[in-house]
């Protein structure tokens, strides 16, 4: 066994059932060691406001919400048909009174809200992080945790993959809102080869 590779997955069962349902279908969900990674980040900071920026179906924000008994989540999502998979899942959960759901364009919302949260899981379109960058400041606390997913975009963001042009704003807005992030001195930042790469961030 490879100690470095090793976690304990906790989260609820019948997500990770619902989750393998939709990877099944092939519908991309968060992957197990982000979950896992996720988890940890949660328990360890206890958030009482969330916000997710990219709802997809679900399955991480009830994760966080069933981690997070005392929490409340605020979850933007662009795709109609996954933001009502999104709502059922809520509802089936029963997490419904726990959620705000938003079924629109992430940057339009995040640019018109003053409210302040605790915990910000940034898991939406790649090729946006970077534009979500000045509002993802504004919105969290001091000392809240920003959690960023996929940074490492498939390898291709450390230069190591080569890749199609298809992908190109994709890897330089990625790698844009890295080295913008990381060397913020409003932030304590790590990236971790966990999944397709994890960015946490502490706002001091």
């Amino acid at each position: 066994m490879k100690f470095k590779d090793a976690f304990t997955l906790k989260t609820d069962k019948d997500i990770l059932l619902l989750r393998e349902k939709y990877r099944s279908e092939g519908i991309p969900c968060v992957l197990p060691e982000t979950l896992n990674f996720l988890t940890v980040a949660l328990v360890a900071n206890k958030p009482k406001e969330v916000l997710e920026i990219g709802t997809a179906v679900g399955i991480s924000g009830s994760a966080i919400l069933k981690t997070l008994p005392d929490a409340f989540l605020t979850t933007i999502e662009k795709d109609e048909q996954i933001f009502l998979s999104a709502k059922e899942n809520f509802s089936s959960f029963g997490l419904t009174g726990r959620v705000k759901q938003y079924l629109a364009d992430a940057g339009e919302v995040i640019n018109f809200t003053d409210k302040v949260f605790d915990f910000i899981f940034l898991d939406g379109s790649k090729a946006r992080y970077y534009d979500y960058l000045f509002d993802i400041k504004r919105l969290l606390k001091r000392g809240g945790v920003l959690f960023a997913d996929n940074v490492l975009f498939r390898g291709y963001v450390d230069g190591d993959v080569k890749y199609g042009r298809r992908d190109n704003t994709i890897v330089r807005n990625m790698r844009d809102f890295l080295k913008d992030i990381l060397s913020d001195k409003d932030y304590v930042s790590q990236v971790f080869e966990i999944g397709d790469g994890v960015l946490v961030a502490c706002k001091l």
